[in-house]
């Protein structure tokens, strides 16, 4: 149903001392990074929809200010404009998390190991907006600017963002983006449940699981990594 291939202006091998950080642009990369068995912890960006990379940027930032928005009072949209889902029912247990997980990520950032950052467009199965050039252009050419952005903040981060998308693009010579590209043999479809997301989801698996030398294992619990 699904394959890919590699697009790279660089050769790239996988350090094998690493971080991998979901980034969006909603759950499905962190759970194709937890079918791959290298998601190790949970993040801020893991549960977030739609969080393309231009809201990313903002966060950073504002070093993650009013990143958990009222949720005491239902409110879970915050103001950089995208939702933290899978909220924790126990809503005070929900903002602990958050705070540990914006922790991890700050720490994380400041360590000397490689960072991957897993991007991936599953929307384009069920969602028109989502193949179109100029919108897949936009996200891109954000993911671009996030890219020089990160450098300048953190210049001695050592870094690949595996860029999973249904469209090919024009990755500059100087830029850390791996293109990885689907193709898909399955129909489009107009609505989230009609389309076979859960299965892309566990194919990007088994490509990152490849990638790192890893083992696949499918399925997931909400309560039991959630942490």
């Amino acid at each position: 149903m699904f394959s890919h291939r590699i697009h790279s202006p660089k050769h790239f091998i996988i350090k094998k001392d690493y971080h991998v950080i979901p980034f969006g642009h909603r759950c499905t990369s962190a759970l194709a990074c937890k079918y791959a068995t290298i998601r190790m912890v949970s993040l801020p960006f893991d549960w977030c929809n739609p969080l393309y990379p231009k809201k990313i940027q903002h966060v950073i930032e504002n070093n993650f200010e009013d990143f958990i928005p009222d949720v005491h009072n239902g409110i879970f949209t915050n103001k950089y404009d995208f939702t933290l889902t899978h909220f924790d029912a126990d809503i005070a247990n929900g903002v602990e998390q958050y705070k540990r997980r914006i922790d991890r990520f700050k720490q994380m950032m400041k360590e000397s190991r490689t960072k991957y950052f897993v991007y991936i467009n599953e929307d384009y199965l069920y969602d028109s907006g989502h193949r179109e050039d100029a919108f897949n252009d936009k996200i891109f050419n954000e993911m671009l600017e996030l890219e020089t952005f990160l450098t300048q903040r953190y210049p001695y981060m050592k870094y690949k963002v595996l860029y999973f998308n249904f469209k090919e693009h024009a990755i500059p010579a100087d830029s850390n983006i791996i293109n990885i590209i689907l193709s898909t043999t399955s129909p489009l479809y107009d609505t989230h449940d009609d389309a076979p997301y859960e299965e892309l989801r566990k194919y990007c698996g088994k490509v990152l699981a490849e990638l790192f030398n890893t083992s696949v294992l499918m399925g997931y619990d909400f309560q039991t990594f959630n942490d």
